[in-house]
Parts: structure tokens; sequence; C-alpha cells
């Protein structure tokens, strides 16, 4: 039996971009998937972007989706978290660098580092990259000023000048090629997320869980409800489904994590609060499926929320493990698995080949949530592919 009507509340990583941009990736992502799962798409209510005072940008948009013997309709509230990540990119380059250095180095002195080793260690080797990366520069510099001295003339001017031209060249080299900066935007985000510091922040945060937990309120009982989230959108996913819990307890609710960092806020000391709500959502009847990739280094591979939180009675997520080199042709998996960032994304991104998981056909095909995460993903058997139908977006 297929799903007829569909509500997904999106939530995007942290990545600085604004809705706009979200959705036209999600439509050409989507274009790309359709056919593979014998998908016809069609955008049935173009992209309609509000915003009030300093909320969040919400995008909605609706697509029809259909095959052979089904018709599902998903009405989308994509949420403008890049709004949010924004603030941390606008601040000055040194302000974000040590922001970043001060969150990283909160995370060492409370513990919270060495809980990521024990649970995930690969997770442990992202968190070293911008200190490896850090202690490099620095190095690097030292020793160019060291050579200067030693061939140059007497005198600790030019050395000093050019150690400190060293490190502004090679640290903006780290900005523009290797994710530097917005790595450290991420570090300070989390670690203000833990702390429940920066006001205005949370306040955007909050605005989004209320808004999204009303428009679930609203929604038609026959109307399957699903929360989907990748990377750090799943902090906010989580606070999502506790406030409609807490309107109203008994109606089912799909969570979809994908490429989840969740834990990096959780198993902070100081993140009480949002553990008491991840222990509300696993108790509750929602169903819960979190994917995660071995070859992502900033995902916390092989965790189990539930269990690495230590929650009491509560029902672990179902784990969905994927192989992205399996949904990728050899030149597509070759040309991004040396770029961690792009690795990450991926989890959004269309596929060429049917796997178990593909994020566009949880969210726009006949599946019931509630089977994909009982069969621990989505069926791989195909018939022969659909030619894929995409409607333009109606001019505004």
């Amino acid at each position: 039996m297929s799903v007829a009507e569909r509500l997904v509340i999106l939530l995007p990583g942290f990545e600085h971009m604004p809705v706009e941009a979200h959705h036209r990736r999600f439509m050409r992502e989507a274009q790309k998937t359709a056919p593979v799962y014998d998908i016809q798409l069609a955008e049935t209510a173009p992209l309609d972007v509000s915003s009030a005072g300093d909320a969040v940008a919400t995008g909605q948009f609706s697509l029809t989706s259909s095959g052979e013997n089904w018709t599902t309709r998903t009405d989308f509230i994509l949420y403008g978290l890049g709004d949010i990540t924004m603030f941390y990119a606008s601040r000055n380059p040194l302000v974000r660098l040590l922001s970043g250095i001060v969150a990283l180095l909160d995370f060492v002195v409370t513990g919270t580092f060495f809980r990521f080793v024990a649970t995930s260690w690969r997770y442990a080797l992202f968190f070293l990259y911008p200190i490896v990366l850090i202690a490099i520069i620095l190095a690097l510099s030292y020793g160019i000023g060291s050579a200067a001295t030693a061939i140059g003339p007497d005198g600790p001017i030019i050395p000093l000048i050019l150690s400190f031209l060293s490190v502004v060249a090679l640290f903006w080299f780290a900005a523009s090629k290797m994710h530097f900066l917005l790595i450290m935007d991420d570090w300070a985000f989390a670690h203000d997320m833990a702390r429940r510091r920066r006001p205005e922040v949370l306040a955007r945060v909050e605005k989004v869980v209320a808004d999204a937990a009303a428009r679930i309120g609203n929604t038609p009982p026959n109307t399957e409800i699903l929360v989907a989230a990748h990377s750090l959108g799943a902090i906010c996913a989580l606070q999502i489904l506790d406030a409609a819990l807490s309107q109203d307890a008994s109606r089912n609710y799909g969570l979809l994590t994908v490429g989840s960092s969740l834990l990096k806020v959780a198993l902070h000391p100081a993140a009480r609060a949002l553990r008491q709500k991840v222990g509300t959502v696993a108790r509750s009847n929602t169903i819960w499926v979190d994917v995660q990739a071995l070859t992502d280094p900033m995902n916390f591979y092989k965790s189990d929320p539930v269990r690495d939180l230590g929650i009491a009675n509560g029902t672990s997520p179902v784990p969905v493990r994927v192989r992205f080199r399996s949904q990728l042709c050899d030149e597509a998996y070759k040309a991004i698995r040396h770029d961690f960032f792009r690795v990450h994304r991926q989890f959004v991104f269309g596929v060429e080949r049917r796997t178990h998981y593909s994020w566009h056909a949880i969210l726009c095909g006949p599946e019931h949530f509630s089977d994909i995460a009982m069969k621990g993903g989505l069926p791989c058997e195909r018939s022969a592919p659909l030619p894929l139908k995409l409607s333009e977006p109606a001019a505004s």
C-alpha cells in the first residue's frame, strides 16, 4: 500500500546556502534519481519563500510522484538554516578562527573529544583535522621565518614579516581550498548549541522549532509526517519532534537523519536539554531511521544515539549503512571521494544506481516510512525504468 499524502519537514546541514539554492539542488538531484527508482516527478506547487522579522526564511513546495499503480503528493517545508550559519560566516575571519579554536578547546577540556573517540574513532579524526591544519600552518610559517633568519641579513624584522605573511597566505589557502573557516564556524555553532549561548542564534532555532511543530499539528490525520535532517540539521529535528510530541503524543511520526551530527552536540556534558529531547523521541512511537556511511568522516559511523547517550527505555533508530561507491558510477565516485565535504553531502545528492537508500526516493516515493524502517531500507528490485517527466515551476 502506497502513501497518498506526505508532509516533509526538510532540515539542511551546516551550509552557507539560502533556501532557493537548497531547493534548486533538491530538484536537480531528484530529477537525477527519479528514473533510477521508476519514479515520474512533477512540481505541482513551485517554491514559495517567506520570512518574518528575524526568523529564518522558509520555503514551501510540493511534488507529485507517480509510478505503476501509485501516486504520492509530498508537501515540503524547507527551513533556511543557512540564515543561521551565515551569522557565523559574516564575522571577521580572525573572529571566526578564534571562536572555532575556543570551541575545539572546550570540547577537549570537557572530555567530549574522548567521547567521540569511544563512540566513533573516525569522527575523532575529523575533530583533529582543523587542529592538525593549524599546527602545520604555524610550523611552516615558523620554518620560513627561521630560514630567512639563517640566510638573510641580521635583525628580526624581515623574518617576522615573512612569517606573518606566510601565516596569512596559508590560512587564506586553507579557507579557500580546504573548507577551514567553514569547519571553524561549524564547531563554534556546535559549541553554542551545547552551552546554549548566543541568544540571537538560539532564538532563530526556537522559531524554526515552533513553526515546524505548529505545521505538524495542523496536518490532516491521514497524512504521513516525516522530519528529514542532514548533518547538524538533526539537532533541530529532535527538538521539533519533541515539541510535536508535547502537542500530540498519540500520532505516528517519522524521523530520517542522514550523516547525522547529533552526537557532536549531544555528547557535550552541557547539552542536557538536547539529551532529554532525544530521550523523549526515543521513548515515543516515532519511527527513526539513521543513515550512515563509512567513507564520510563527518558522521558517527556505527553509532547508536540512544545507546551512546545512555538513554534508558528508549528505542534505538533503525541503522541503514550505505556505500556511496555502490550508488554512483566509477567516474562520479572518483570525482568526489577525496573531497570529504562533497562526500558528506552525498547523503542528499542524487544517485545513479539503485540501493536500499536514496534521500529523494524515500521523501518522494510511495513506500510508507514504517515499511522502509521495517525492511531496513528501500527495496532494491526494479522493473524497466519509466521516462522522467519533471514539469517546470510556474513563473512567479
